[in-house]
């Protein structure tokens, strides 16, 4: 993994850890730059989840449908209508669990942040809606 860090007033980028040691940059400087780096890869990696769900234009016209119906009384509202307001309910609360998760995995070096079984699941009834999109 490739490191960026400032040390001694200079910003050095694109060094490998065993080159920060051997240039003898501090050890705390560089378990940082290590986090940093782990952070920005978990983040990547969370946004690639999340867009591989749900492309940006799918999102956006989600959210467009979203603010139409909520304009609605809820007692006006079709069933279709009903059905994708609780649909965007649950993606975004989706987000909100990868979010989380995100948080939580971008503290541990050791996360193995790349399976499955580190992200929370997409729930069943999103991807269809998502399709509508």
């Amino acid at each position: 993994m490739k490191l960026d860090f400032e040390y001694g007033g200079r910003r050095y980028e694109g060094w490998t850890e065993a080159d920060a040691v051997r240039s003898g940059v501090p050890a705390n400087v560089i378990a940082d730059a290590n986090l940093n780096a782990h952070r920005g890869a978990v983040s990547a990696e969370c946004r690639r989840r999340i867009y591989d769900a749900a492309p940006a234009e799918s999102q956006m016209n989600m959210a467009t449908a979203a603010a139409v119906i909520s304009g609605k009384p809820a007692s006006d509202r079709s069933d279709d209508e009903n059905t994708i307001m609780e649909g965007v309910r649950l993606a975004l609360n989706w987000v909100s669990d990868m979010r989380a998760a995100f948080a939580s995995l971008s503290k541990d070096l050791d996360a193995d942040y790349r399976t499955d079984a580190a992200w929370p699941s997409l729930p069943p009834e999103v991807p269809a809606l998502i399709e509508r999109f």
